[in-house]
């Protein structure tokens, strides 16, 4: 008799869901944020049903105590089911609501994935995350949500490459449903009237070609042939389907005029990529505003501009923190108008995932995603934002080659990038630029922290390089940006043999990477 965890199980597609797998005979376990008094006591018992918020921080270690109390040791099936959503102008969500798609969408899955693997393994079990088509899709006015899904997708990937070089038995499947008729909709802002929700299969549809794809293999798996050729759409003729979307899309937001001396917000600018592109900007004449968290180089970067008769100030911020970005779209309130606003604060936390700190996991997500997607709608609520600006995003070449070892930092670079794509087809009606740049491996005190190997330090890319690459693509008003020869090599071979690219990266990086870290003292 199969044991079977669904998350998100009290409604729509996780009830569905937990109702076939029941029929069947399975022993089926239930997560969801409802009261059991609210629930039908015919289905719902404290037993088999977990109440936890998984927007919470201890929800992991709730789910885990809760199996450890009735003795179950073993999970054949885990369905990372769990979802919500927000529809409407990406500047007015809240960072609340931010926080909350993110912990839901995909922190839940991450933290109980670590949490439950012991289970997992014990039943050589099968991990399913249930995603969205809209992955691979501009999402103008679902940004987060578009973003959380790709990030989950990446993790997905990553972490099963983990598995597979471990021999560990533990198999992962992404699942990519289109929509679906739920209350999920209505919940998140839209309205189901103008969606034609009548048209979407309902939820008893989509369980019964979920369930079906989970028994016939482990392969990811698309629901629907509309779904599978909007999403192959999406990844091949990105240029196109943006475009497409972009002609629904709502009327950009009102941004100010651009201030006579053109100015410059980076985050992550005392050190490496950062502060080169500090200094990069500084000399083209750009009034610099800089944000780190480490004093010291801040204020030797700021010194250093102002030395070489540039214009800088640096505010001091942990983008980790609850309130730093707060602070930081508070200070900017009165700065003239941002012309260039870049992404680029982001740090790893390497190994196998399963070994790893989730604390310290859980801070790479604040800081490479949640930071970005909260400073953008706040600096554009708040009229900060330069109408005609250009917003940089400073995602990794792990988008196309995947990166086994960093399996949440790819994630978050996944998801940044997904999200950069929806803000481009926003605010294209207000002229405003997006360039998303992956970068490979760069000449900096970050990579040589966290690579297995530096032996070959001067093969990477100077961060002074990448940042005169990155100005120039600013000045072009370029989209992406996939700096050195050998890396967009590398970044094509990713995409049309993905297959094996993660064959190459699981040997050339995972395997040194584990090894070394379990060899230091």
């Amino acid at each position: 008799m199969h044991t079977v965890l669904i998350t998100g199980a009290t409604d729509g597609l996780g009830l569905a869901l937990a109702r076939r797998y029941r029929a069947q005979g399975s022993v089926v376990l239930m997560v969801g944020r409802r009261p059991i008094a609210a629930l039908d006591p015919a289905f719902f018992t404290p037993e088999n049903y977990c109440q936890v918020d998984l927007a919470l921080p201890d929800a992991a270690p709730r789910v885990a105590a809760w199996l450890d109390a009735r003795g179950i040791r073993a999970l054949d099936l885990l369905i990372h089911n769990a979802g919500i959503g927000y529809v409407g102008d990406l500047e007015r969500q809240e960072p609340d609501n931010i926080r909350a798609l993110v912990d839901v969408n995909l922190w839940a899955p991450i933290a109980l994935s670590h949490a439950l693997f012991p289970c997992l393994q014990r039943a050589q079990a099968r991990c399913v995350f249930i995603s969205s088509v809209a992955a691979d899709l501009p999402g103008p006015r679902y940004a987060v949500y578009t973003a959380t899904k790709a990030a989950l997708d990446g993790f997905a990937r990553n972490w099963r490459a983990e598995l597979r070089a471990d021999g560990s038995g533990v198999t992962v499947q992404v699942i990519h449903p289109g929509a679906v008729r739920t209350a999920m909709h209505a919940k998140s802002g839209a309205d189901p009237a103008a969606l034609g929700w009548e048209r979407f299969p309902p939820p008893e549809d989509v369980a019964a070609a979920i369930e079906a794809a989970i028994l016939r293999s482990p392969r990811d798996v698309t629901i629907g042939a509309a779904n599978r050729l909007a999403r192959r759409a999406g990844r091949t003729m990105p240029g196109v389907v943006d475009r497409l979307v972009a002609l629904r899309r709502s009327p950009a937001p009102a941004l100010p005029p651009p201030d006579a001396l053109p100015h410059a917000l980076i985050t992550g600018a005392a050190d490496g990529i950062g502060r080169a592109l500090a200094l990069r900007f500084a000399g083209a004449g750009y009034l610099v505003s800089g944000v780190d968290r480490d004093v010291a180089r801040a204020t030797q970067t700021q010194g250093d501009i102002i030395n070489r008769g540039g214009q800088a100030r640096f505010t001091t911020a942990d983008l980790a923190a609850r309130d730093g970005v707060g602070d930081v779209v508070r200070a900017a309130a009165g700065w003239p108008p941002v012309d260039v606003l870049i992404h680029n604060a982001g740090i790893s936390c390497v190994g196998r995932f399963v070994d790893s700190d989730l604390a310290r996991q859980r801070t790479v997500v604040d800081v490479n995603l949640v930071a970005p997607l909260h400073m953008t709608a706040g600096l554009l609520r708040d009229g900060a934002i330069a109408a005609g600006a250009m917003l940089v995003f400073i995602s990794s070449l792990s988008h196309f080659l995947g990166y086994p070892g960093a399996s949440v930092y790819a994630a978050t670079k996944d998801g940044l990038a997904a999200y950069a794509r929806s803000v481009r087809v926003a605010l294209a009606g207000a002229q405003v630029g997006v360039l998303v740049v992956y970068p490979g491996p760069t000449r900096t005190a970050h990579a040589r922290q966290y690579s297995p190997d530096n032996r070959r330090e001067q093969r990477r890319m100077p961060p002074e390089t990448l940042a005169d690459l990155i100005f120039a693509a600013v000045q072009e008003r370029r989209s992406a940006l996939i700096p050195g020869a050998g890396n967009r090599v590398a970044a094509s071979l990713g995409q049309l043999a993905p297959g094996l690219m993660a064959g190459i990266m699981r040997r050339t990086l995972y395997a040194p990477l584990t090894r070394t870290r379990h060899e230091r003292p």
